[in-house]
């Protein structure tokens, strides 16, 4: 089987190309790079992907762009159709919505996030809502000295956004208005979590019954539990997303299930590892497994390939992208079969590539 496989980078002086297009042949195990796009890539450090189009940030500190690209299914590579230009600085993450007629997008240092409606044939297209949001979190003297929105959701149903506040520890819940419109959710809504963690990307099980959440300073995997109808959310459990005898610096950063939800995996920044929890189908708690080398350091963003057969994982500082295998029955993550050298690697996908 071929994968498409596109990762981001940042693009400063030590850093590499933009997007790049990788294949990944599953019966070799091999990856390798095909083409990269720096003529038309700006600090794209979050991608979102789709079977005809791709989608990124520029993440830079006075504005931030959303960038369109057609892709070729059969071939991989990319078409640039456009961009926009939005309010907010260091644009860190996109999330299409589930009826892919609107995008959302997080600006970290800003503090705020931005809402565009998305034509299936001309890409992003005019602004449709902008938040900013305002106050000091918990820890307000470097990481937490206002708002740092980090990452957006929207619920299966259509009716809800959430959106991880790191600086303010907080996952905040809008409702969605016609339009691409937010109106701040009532109180109960809002789902605070532990002082000082700072909320970095989050998840939802499929039947939306239970929310994971990594949080980046904490180190923390936190569950919860949906009430009324999904119109708020129990805490359940707090787990580390650590081995217990390390005691040095880490921060959480990426977060997905497996395809078939049996297992949750988080990666760390500084214990430079996966971890592995098997996930309960009765009461969505979990249970770690083990903790699994990410073949480099300090990993951002990673996914699980479609058939759940194999991991990649992008590492910022070392500069690769990595692929390992993995246990579909257990879990479990094997030692690193191949890498790519891409300068300060931060995101990384993997789409099945068109049979012509």
């Amino acid at each position: 089987m071929i994968y498409h496989v596109y990762a981001g980078s940042y693009m400063g002086e030590k850093g590499g190309d933009g997007i790049y297009l990788l294949e990944l042949n599953t019966e070799k195990k091999k990856l390798v790079i095909r083409n990269s796009y720096p003529e038309v890539s700006l600090n794209p450090s979050f991608l979102c992907v789709t079977q005809n189009w791709l989608f990124s940030v520029s993440e830079l500190e006075d504005c931030g762009y959303i960038h369109s690209f057609l892709r070729n299914c059969v071939t991989g590579e990319l078409e640039h159709v456009n961009k926009i230009k939005t309010e907010g600085t260091a644009m860190c993450h996109l999330y299409l919505w589930p009826d892919g007629k609107y995008i959302s997008a997080a600006n970290y240092m800003s503090g705020s996030l931005v809402v565009c409606r998305v034509d299936e044939k001309t890409g992003v297209q005019e602004i449709c809502d902008f938040k900013q949001h305002e106050g000091v979190g918990f820890e307000n003297q470097v990481r937490q000295e206002g708002p740092h929105i980090h990452a957006t959701c929207v619920s299966g149903d259509g009716k809800r956004l959430y959106a991880s506040d790191l600086g303010l520890d907080q996952i905040f819940c809008y409702e969605i208005l016609d339009g691409g419109k937010l109106l701040p959710g009532k109180q109960d809504m809002q789902i605070h979590t532990p002082k000082g963690t700072g909320p970095r990307h989050f998840v939802f099980s499929k039947d939306e019954r239970f929310l994971y959440v990594l949080t980046e300073m904490g180190s923390k995997l936190l569950v919860y539990e949906s009430e009324k109808d999904g119109e708020s959310f129990r805490e359940i459990q707090i787990v580390s997303t650590l081995p217990e005898s390390f005691g040095d610096f880490n921060l959480g950063a990426d977060i997905h299930f497996s395809m078939d939800e049996r297992f949750l995996y988080t990666s760390n920044r500084g214990a430079d590892s996966i971890a592995a929890f098997r996930v309960s189908r009765e009461n969505g708690t979990v249970e770690i497994i083990g903790h699994y080398s990410c073949g480099g350091s300090f990993p951002r963003n990673f996914c699980i390939t479609p058939d759940d057969r194999f991991v990649l994982i992008a590492n910022q500082k070392s500069g690769n992208v990595v692929l390992c295998e993995r246990n579909p029955q257990t879990g479990e993550i094997g030692e690193p079969l191949s890498d790519v050298r891409i300068p300060e690697a931060v995101f990384v996908k993997a789409v099945k590539a068109a049979e012509i």
